[in-house]
């Protein structure tokens, strides 16, 4: 076959592959966005609707549980004996059973009482399975009853799994056990389905199931088909969901690994597949433990995306489309070129020429007559921008005069009568030289026939003359080489020397030599100007490839000398040829040095420095120094890579410091950072002793998305703020809260009781009954003492968000959140009778007087507090010892 035929042939194939390519990548690309907006989709719903669920949990907790008659009776529970117990449940199941039969509509599924010592006492789902210890097989049981604190999450139970909600119950400054409400996975499934619109499953790990459910409860789930380690509950899947279980297992079948890979990790994940000429897209999103944080099941949900497959689709007929018509195109030129099979010899001359030419471009626009000449142009006249304005009259000095008269009669018909011209002409460069110039121009014409601009080019065929009557018949098929980029473009052998056959312009702008110095070794060889210390990696390189049947694109770096013997570095990128047998090399030779310096000062600048410097783009790590290292004792980059992408991963999560859960895309940390003053750029690492570290943050441009963030160490400042402000905030004697710091808590209260109609708060003013005779008797010490020890009773005996503030001597403001009237007076009752009871050091027995109020919507501050101070008086005027509320 001729070679131009397999020229064409080459150039069908790749310029195919190419599109197809492309086509292919934006494939991909538009199903990756799509996988990522759907797991982004999937996931704030499950939060959503998560959160909804923990709202009714506290609603039913804080209104019915936490309670004086539901405690009382587990306090009484703890001095019973069975039989008596058995009495308190039943009461304890009959005062409850009405509002658990009506938590449904809540979408609440189970109520469970467990005692302190992590025994259930009382199942509303089964009353009957009661006293088995939970220790070993209810985590967020265990953990409530140990911390005395409220946790949530999913967890698998003795007969049901679900969402749990715990909370801790106390009387009478005595911890009772918890209470654990809970939303069953088929709830969750409903509530996910009514917003999604999509078949959904959900599949729990066998080893969960087996390792903590009832023997007799066991039969409520059957082994997952797809996933033979997992469980289906049969509740949630009563019968098979085929399109999940369909798509799945084909999945499975033709991406095995991958699947697996995706499913042991501990992300969501998800792919997309065709099924029944349908476009689906099925995430597996984790459900894990509430203590472990393991994963425990998989919510299974699969959405048909009819957008994402027209997308594919209409990409697909492009990739058609272009296939058929680049196939038309080629199939006319492979007909077209079969014509000059008897012109073989002359093209292959011609297409050594076309790698040498090069061409320029001038551009008239007619409105602003205003011409432009192009870089080559001025090249080709061989002069500098700022020797000549580009003009018709300075152009016209260059031409020969031999061509004056004619071209300057062409060009006057080009302008006046609008006629398209080529034509051919001699310059005379200002150092004497004569070079051929072929030209083409033609006008852009607007609607109204008029010319608006005009364009020509101009091609150097001084070296191509003597073929040009041979090849004139088809001189509008070649492609000349275009030779101006700054870079060297190159041929050479594969051979010791490594002869250079080809060059183009650039040669002497980067290393300083002439073109003929090297071409065919004339007076010095390629591998006579390789660094020789880079020369054996240079040589070993090309002596594998030469081996190899690779046809992939290879980059070098390494250096070359110039020719005033200076190194610089250069990346040598190209691709091993084959012609007649032959093996050689045809590439593209880039000065990086500047770049290579930069880069080198750069990071030996950042490696001294003792803060924490890192080199990003927001998404990965691209350098760090020693100092990033040593703090969180990694090796180096690649190890550090294996386990993180993001330093921001590290972030602690701390609402007093800059972290992810602040912003929506986590990838644009570096963005978010920037908005924020520099007071406000703080963030809290641990580091590998896991030690709290807090950090102020600087961030530089250094290029295109590529930053330089730094990390300076505040630690010490930091911890003598918060110290400080512990300071300034808690009154110094008793260490209740002072009144500069109910100046800034009354405003929270009250912005939170605005804002919720259903939310309020109390006020309550508690003054000490004849404090004053304590300071006369005993002295102020005692009085002192006796301060101290009260408001040590008072904040053991009120809730963590209650705040106890000093107000004046032996006066105190109790504000309360989310308190009605009457369990308003419960809590103050409390807390006077714990005052009442207690034996104070030296005076023995002390008591208080009680003024409180409900905060109306909108009122000032000041308003609340002279009602509960008007209450206040009235206690202590009828008596003392009591409480008063209106």
């Amino acid at each position: 076959m001729n070679n131009n035929l397999k020229i064409l042939f080459i150039a069908f194939i790749l310029t195919t592959v190419t599109f197809v390519t492309i086509i292919v990548y934006l494939t991909n690309n538009k199903i990756e966005q799509q996988l990522e907006s759907e797991k982004e989709i999937l996931d704030v719903t499950y939060k959503t609707i998560i959160d909804s669920y923990k709202t009714n949990a506290n609603i039913i907790y804080f209104n019915k549980l936490d309670t004086k008659e539901v405690k009382k009776l587990l306090f009484n529970a703890y001095e019973s004996n069975d039989f008596q117990k058995s009495k308190i449940r039943e009461k304890l199941y009959k005062k409850l059973i009405y509002m658990y039969e009506n938590m449904y509509s809540f979408k609440i599924k189970q109520l469970h009482f467990h005692l302190k010592n992590n025994d259930s006492f009382l199942r509303f789902h089964r009353p009957e399975k009661f006293g088995d210890n939970l220790s070993n097989i209810r985590a967020t049981v265990k953990y409530t009853n140990e911390k005395q604190q409220a946790i949530q999450g999913f967890e698998e139970g003795r007969i049901f799994n679900g969402y749990r909600f715990v909370y801790p119950l106390s009387y009478k400054m005595k911890y009772l056990g918890s209470v654990e409400i809970s939303v069953s996975m088929d709830a969750i499934i409903k509530s996910l389905n009514k917003e999604l619109k999509a078949d959904i499953d959900f599949i729990i790990k066998k080893d969960v199931v087996d390792n903590k459910v009832f023997n007799s409860e066991k039969s409520n789930y059957r082994v997952c088909e797809t996933n033979s380690d997992y469980y289906h509950e049969k509740n949630i899947s009563k019968k098979k969901n085929i399109i999940i279980e369909d798509i799945t297992a084909n999945y499975i079948n033709t991406n095995k690994e991958k699947f697996l890979a995706k499913k042991n990790s501990d992300k969501i994940f998800n792919f997309t597949s065709t099924y029944e000429d349908k476009r689906y897209i099925t995430t597996y999103l984790p459900i894990k433990n509430a203590i472990s944080k393991e994963k425990v099941a998989y919510l299974i949900i699969t959405r048909e995306h009819a957008n994402l497959q027209g997308a594919i689709n209409k990409l697909n007929i492009s990739m058609i489309f272009f296939i058929v018509l680049n196939s038309l195109f080629f199939y006319f030129l492979f007909k077209s070129e079969k014509r000059k099979i008897l012109l073989k010899h002359k093209d292959e001359i011609l297409s050594e020429l076309q790698e040498m030419g090069h061409i320029g471009y001038w551009e008239r626009d007619n409105i602003k007559e205003k011409l432009t000449w192009s870089k080559e142009l001025f090249e080709i006249l061989e002069i500098r921008k700022d020797e000549v304005k580009p003009s018709y009259k300075n152009f016209m000095k260059f031409i020969h005069k031999d061509d004056l008269k004619r071209i300057n009669t062409i060009y006057k018909e080009f302008l006046k009568n609008l006629i398209d011209y080529k034509t051919e002409f001699k310059i005379t460069t200002t150092t004497g030289k004569v070079k051929f110039i072929e030209q083409e121009a033609h006008h852009i014409i607007n609607d109204e026939g008029k010319a608006i601009r005009s364009i020509g080019t101009l091609r150097d065929v001084t070296e191509v003359k003597k073929f040009q009557i041979e090849a004139e018949h088809s001189k509008k098929e070649f492609e000349i080489l275009v030779s101006n980029i700054p870079d060297i473009v190159y041929k050479r052998e594969i051979d010791k020397q490594q002869t250079i056959t080809y060059l183009n312009n650039s040669l002497k702008s980067i290393l300083g030599y002439e073109n003929e110095d090297l071409l065919f070794n004339n007076k010095i060889s390629f591998s006579q100007i390789v660094d020789e210390e880079d020369l054996p990696h240079v040589e070993y390189s090309l002596k594998n490839l030469a081996k190899s049947n690779t046809t992939k694109p290879i980059t070098l770096k390494y250096r070359l000398k110039q020719k005033s013997g200076d190194l610089i570095w250069v990346s040598d990128r190209f691709k091993i040829m084959k012609k007649d047998n032959k093996k050689y090399l045809e590439g593209i030779i880039s000065d990086i040095n500047s770049q290579k310096n930069a880069y080198d000062k750069l990071y030996k600048f950042i490696d001294l420095q003792q803060n924490i410097v890192i080199l990003t783009d927001g998404k990965k790590l691209q350098f760090a120094n020693k100092s990033f290292f040593q703090f969180f004792n990694y090796r180096n980059l690649s190890h550090f890579l294996q386990d993180y992408n993001c330093i921001c991963e590290l972030f602690l999560e701390d609402n007093n410091y800059f972290n992810l859960t602040k912003i929506e895309n986590h990838n644009e940390w570096v963005q978010e950072l920037q908005k924020l003053p520099q007071t406000s750029r703080i963030v809290a690492i641990n580091d590998n002793n896991g030690r709290k570290k807090s950090f102020s943050v600087t961030i530089n441009s250094f290029e295109t998305s590529l930053y330089i963030v730094s990390f300076t160490d505040i630690t010490e400042t930091i911890l003598m703020n918060q110290e400080l402000q512990q300071k300034t905030i808690h009154d110094k004697l008793t260490n209740a809260y002072n009144r500069e710091y109910f100046e800034i808590i009354n405003n929270k209260f009250i912005h939170d009781a605005n804002k919720n109609p259903s939310s309020s708060f109390a006020l309550c003013l508690i003054d000490i009954d004849f404090f004053k005779k304590v300071n006369d008797t005993y002295g102020h010490d005692v009085g002192d003492i006796t301060l101290i020890a009260l408001v040590k009773i008072i904040n053991s005996s009120i809730r963590k968000d209650d705040v106890l503030v000093r107000w004046g001597g032996e006066e105190f403001i109790l504000l309360m959140k989310n308190l009605s009237d009457e369990t308003l007076k419960n809590s103050l009752e409390h807390i006077k009778s714990v005052i009442e009871k207690y034996e104070f050091e030296t005076i023995k027995k002390l008591t208080c007087s009680f003024g409180a109020t409900i905060y109306k919507k909108d009122e000032n501050i000041k308003n609340t507090i002279k009602r509960a101070d008007i209450n206040l008086y009235t206690a202590k005027k009828t008596g003392r010892n009591k409480i008063v509320i209106s």
